[in-house]
Formats: C-alpha cells, structure tokens, sequence
C-alpha cells in the first residue's frame, strides 16, 4: 500500500508540474453544466459485512453535472470500488479475510467558491455491495458470500491544475474512511 500510494503521489505532482506550464490556472467552474469529472482514488476502506478494521479501497466515480442550482451544479454518476481485509488471530495463526466489492448511483451538489480550479462537493448516493469472506479455521474452510443494500453519504473537493488534470480528496459514508486520487475533466 506505502509503494502504491507514493507512486500515485510521484505521479500527480509529475503529471501536475508538466500540464501546469500550459495553463497558469484550471477551469473558472471544473464542474460546470455539461461537464464530465471521471475521478480514481485510494484510501483506508470502510468494512461491510462481518469485517472490522482498516484494509486497502480503490474506488473509480464519474459525476457529470447536468443542472445548474444557485451558484453550483447537480452532477448524476456512480462510483465502483473494492475494498480487501485480512486478519490472523490467535496461536494457531487463523487467518480470515474478506473482499468487498460494491456499486453506487450518486448525486451531488459542486461549488467552486469563485477560485479557478477549485470544486467543493457534498451528496448522497445508494447501491449495493458483494462481500466474499474465506477463513482457514475450525470450520473447514467455510466460504461465505453476502450481498447488501449501500447508502452512501460523502463530500469532497477537487483542485484542478488546468483544463483536464486534477487531484481529489473525498470522505464520508462511502468505500473509503477518506480517499486521494487523480481527476480528469471532460466537456466544455
């Protein structure tokens, strides 16, 4: 996870310095009426069903705002992520773990505060997840397979270097406790 996130890392500030010399600024509004946001991140992730504890979540969320409301926008979009726990108990190092992988429709409510670059979200969204436990206990090898309704409740905020790269950082009810990660803007 310490490789993955330090790569992830080297790679925004890269990718950030070099489209950094094309545009002084981002977008006025990132997420603007017709715009699209397709968003990858990593963090801490949320257990479901049985699990306990922090392992590693990936998610991947695309927003595209359709409306515009006051001085922000609606976006409709989903998110996909997957989430991986594992633990061993005891002196007989039982070990259990579990996968976790889940869908969500969302919707949320984008401002930018009048700062080029900048989008700031809050919404709420509701799917459903799949969590597949396996163990090497008592039990012989008992697998067990759950799926489950997933309300979900997040905000965030996004900076965006120029007209198309950004980094993100979202937290809530979601896949993640919190998560950071790279954003790509399409549309107008």
């Amino acid at each position: 996870m310490k490789r993955i996130s330090k790569i992830l890392i080297l790679t925004v500030f890269i990718l950030g310095t070099a489209f950094n010399s094309f545009s002084a600024n981002g977008p006025d509004d990132p997420a603007g009426k017709g715009n699209g946001i397709l968003g990858f991140g990593f963090g801490p992730g949320i257990a479901w069903y049985g699990g306990s504890g922090f392992g590693p979540a990936i998610v991947a969320h695309y927003d595209h705002s359709l409306w515009e409301v006051g001085p922000g926008t609606i976006s409709i979009g989903g998110l996909i992520g997957t989430s991986f726990f594992s633990h061993t108990y005891g002196p007989d190092d039982y070990k259990d773990h579990w996968v976790n992988i889940g869908f969500v429709g969302r919707a949320a409510y984008h401002y930018g505060w009048n700062v080029p670059g900048l989008d700031t979200y809050a919404g709420f969204g509701a799917g459903t997840y799949m969590s597949m436990y396996s163990d090497d206990g008592d039990d012989n090898n008992k697998d067990d397979f759950h799926i489950g309704f997933l309300p979900t409740a997040f905000f965030g905020g996004s900076y965006f270097f120029n007209d198309m790269i950004g980094i993100n950082a979202e937290t809530g009810y979601n896949f993640t406790y919190i998560s950071f990660g790279v954003n790509f803007r399409f549309g107008k």
